[in-house]
């Protein structure tokens, strides 16, 4: 009985061996340790310049800013001249072969309002708040960009120690099958291993998964082919020796709210301009140049002439008017964007705070995994001395490893959480990325 269950172990281990070095070449592959393959080494700058180059979302919110700079330097054009040339030819029923008449005719118009005035600062306005708009845009891309390193990075380190436990499992399990063979422990020790080691191949697999789909989107973001090989040059080991950061003199840019400050801008040149609707005159004026020919002149006559013209709305002066309805509801909405300006200062100065404790919390948890990788290495170091006098078995010593490389990687963790937490801050801020962790900030993107 104890040769049939080694028999078929036997052959149900190499099957699984087999699904272990598959996902172990997959993941090599992926991460660009193919040694045929010439993988692009980036470093968190280098994959922030593709992204701002490359970007869907980057260049479709530059199209914006291109169609608002090109209305605002084009927002006079209301007051332009509007020319128009026409001719005609008419003839009578009664003696139709010689009663006629023909002219032509040219026409200048020209319409001034006070709304002129509003329409091109309009524009401007607009303008200024597509800028604001397409460098929320490059932040926000830099920002997914700067995260999504950080986190590949830490599943990378993951899919290591994934794959450390899996190879631990797996010796584990082939040095009880054969202490089984030997009789030294029971069948249940030999089952317990197996399953052990088959729950860690999943494991493996998952992490691999998920490595796999957020390198494709990091890939997107980066605006390069999903097929190109590249390799991530970077480390986390800087978060770790993070000391703290400091907010003291930081003059806070928050786009958010140079966002809100504009539209309140705009809000107040709306009502500007319905008032104007309202109450303001208008002022048309235009000549006309006709020739006009007849079979009982010689010379044609001009039927042409000058007009001038002004009006001056009054339905602005009925309370219950449409246009009296307009000013009221652009008063609204100037005291809306008053109380989203106010509530959003007092938001940045609550995240802004938060973002520090944050910061702090994740830093002292940094100290205290520090310790816990300081200890797993002397038990590391200890077991294997232990080893090597025969003392501990070799799976005492492949424990005591991955308990390492497991403490390892949780400082890893808390280092990409403080990352992630210093560029929410960053972010809240509108200080460049870099600043609060003192790596090279991003160059500011021009138009």
């Amino acid at each position: 009985m104890r040769a049939e269950y080694q028999k078929k172990t036997m052959k149900k281990t190499k099957t699984q061996d087999a699904a272990q070095a598959q996902a172990a070449a997959q993941t090599a592959q992926n991460a660009g340790a193919s040694p045929s393959a010439q993988p692009l080494s980036l470093t968190i700058q280098d994959a922030v310049d593709l992204a701002l180059k490359n970007n869907v979302q980057i260049k479709q919110s530059k199209i914006q800013l291109d169609a608002a700079k090109r209305s605002k330097n084009t927002s006079w054009n209301s007051a332009s001249p509007s020319l128009t040339a026409s001719g005609g030819l008419s003839k009578s029923n009664r003696d139709f072969p010689e009663n006629y008449s023909a002219y032509v005719q040219g026409s200048v118009n020209v319409t001034l309002s006070t709304n002129l005035y509003t329409d091109i600062k309009n524009a401007a306005l607009k303008y200024q708040a597509g800028q604001i708009s397409y460098e929320a845009a490059c932040r926000s891309v830099e920002m997914s960009v700067r995260n999504a390193f950080y986190n590949l990075l830490y599943q990378a380190d993951n899919i290591n120690l994934q794959k450390t436990n899996a190879e631990t499992a797996r010796q584990t399990y082939e040095t009880n099958r054969r202490k089984y063979g030997q009789g030294a422990i029971s069948q249940l020790d030999v089952l317990s291993s197996q399953v052990n080691y088959e729950t860690q191949l999943p494991a493996l697999q998952s992490a691999q998964i998920s490595y796999d789909n957020d390198l494709a989107a990091f890939k997107q973001t980066l605006g390069i082919e999903q097929d190109a090989q590249i390799e991530l040059v970077g480390s986390l080991d800087a978060f770790s020796d993070l000391q703290g950061v400091s907010v003291e003199g930081i003059e806070t840019r928050s786009l958010e709210l140079l966002a809100l400050e504009k539209n309140l801008e705009i809000a107040r040149n709306s009502l500007l301009a319905n008032r104007f609707s309202a109450y303001g005159p208008t002022l048309s004026a235009g000549w006309t140049y006709r020739p006009t020919w007849t079979n009982g002149s010689s010379e044609p006559v001009d039927n042409g002439g000058l007009s001038l013209s002004v009006t001056l709305p009054l339905d602005g002066f009925l309370p219950w008017s449409k246009k009296a309805d307009n000013i009221s509801a652009a008063k609204d909405t100037i005291a809306n964007y008053e109380l989203q300006i106010a509530d959003k200062k007092t938001s940045l100065s609550v995240s802004a705070q938060s973002g520090v404790k944050k910061i702090e919390q994740s830093i002292s948890a940094i100290q205290t995994l520090k310790s816990s990788v300081s200890l797993a290495e002397q038990s590391y170091r200890m077991t294997q001395e232990a080893y090597n006098r025969g003392s501990r078995n070799w799976t005492e010593l492949l424990n005591a490893r991955t308990s390492l490389e497991k403490a390892r990687l949780n400082l890893k963790q808390q280092a990409y959480n403080l990352a992630s937490s210093i560029l929410n801050l960053e972010n809240t801020l509108g200080v460049p990325f870099g600043t609060l962790s003192g790596a090279q900030p991003a160059p500011t993107q021009g138009e």
